[in-house]
């Protein structure tokens, strides 16, 4: 009987460990789910992150080679493409089309004869961004604007003629008039 009644206590304490552990298991349960839940928006949110990052590099820059007396509000093709990462810069257009949504940098330089200036507009889907002035009653001038925006994939940035101020742009081999711009972040 002794016997006995020690596997029956033995039993009945496995069996409040069992239930105890059960309990503690089960108690435990909700916050195994909402690890699991942290850990899945976890996962999606570096799956993004790596798929931002897949892109290649993004940038340009473009030259002017020619003297140019623009007329107003006229697009400034910069026809000398030195780089072109990403090949979001058109030649033909004068105009660099965002490949993604992100924060991008851009810089004009314009340069002007003496007793001569230039005013160009830096813009983005026909809203001003930047603006460059150059000219000197005297001497070649020469200026930049660089600004950092943000875009949609998509928009169109372009520099232009300012609507009438100014009248020359002066290039030559130490006068150099370039649009460039590179993409710093995805967003």
């Amino acid at each position: 009987m002794f016997i006995m009644t020690q596997v029956v206590a033995w039993f009945v304490c496995f069996c409040v460990a069992v239930t105890n552990g059960a309990v503690v298991r089960f108690v435990a349960e909700p916050d195994i789910v909402q690890r699991l839940d942290a850990l899945t928006i976890q996962v999606n949110d570096n799956k993004a992150e790596i798929a931002k990052q897949r892109h290649g590099p993004v940038a340009f820059k473009a030259a002017l080679t020619s003297t140019l007396i623009p007329g107003p509000k006229q697009r400034i093709i910069y026809d000398d493409v030195q780089l072109n990462l990403g090949n979001a810069y058109r030649r033909h257009l004068g105009g660099f089309l965002a490949p993604f949504n992100g924060t991008y940098m851009f810089s004009v330089s314009a340069c002007s004869a003496g007793g001569h200036y230039i005013v160009l507009d830096l813009m983005n889907n026909g809203s001003l961004i930047g603006k460059v002035l150059a000219g000197d009653p005297t001497y070649a001038d020469c200026s930049s604007e660089t600004t950092i925006t943000e875009l949609k994939q998509g928009d169109e940035v372009f520099v232009q003629h300012h609507s009438s101020s100014g009248d020359y742009i002066f290039a030559d081999d130490v006068a150099l008039n370039s649009f460039t711009g590179v993409l710093l972040q995805v967003v």
